[in-house]
């Protein structure tokens, strides 16, 4: 079988592809999509520590303190120690990272539209339980 028709190259492809992307968009904000992905993922789940950023940004631990930091340095982000358990801190977007990813989150809906383009809503919902299915098929036991 070709290369090109191998499922996973093609993923992969699509993944870079938007990762190109979204990272030429975004240095105009002076992001990078893995910031992008820390304001967006804090924006849906206020307080999330390091290690809970880190697995939803597909990051290690490590980059992610980093960027955190890099954040919080930008006064888009705060942390503060978490009420269940003081020894790790929390984090929450700020005014400005609120404002920012605003701005990232059109960038990014518009690579989306372009990477959908023709594309119906039904054909959308489809690719989306297709590519929801075939993760969970990979994440499982």
């Amino acid at each position: 079988m070709a290369e090109e028709n191998q499922v996973g190259y093609l993923v992969k492809r699509v993944q870079q592809a938007l990762r190109t992307r979204m990272d030429s968009s975004l240095v105009g904000l002076d992001h990078t999509t893995a910031q992008y992905a820390v304001l967006y993922h804090l924006a849906r789940s206020p307080g999330a520590s390091n290690a809970e950023l880190a697995r939803l940004s597909f990051v290690t631990p490590q980059t992610m303190i980093r960027i955190v930091r890099g954040l919080e340095r930008k006064h888009l982000l705060v942390r503060r120690p978490s009420r269940r358990n003081p020894h790790m801190l929390e984090a929450r977007l700020t005014r400005d990272g609120t404002r920012i990813l605003r701005a990232a989150q059109r960038q990014v809906d518009e690579i989306q539209e372009r990477m959908l383009g023709k594309l119906t809503r039904s054909e959308r919902l489809q690719l989306a339980s297709w590519l929801t299915y075939l993760a969970e098929q990979l994440e499982g036991p």
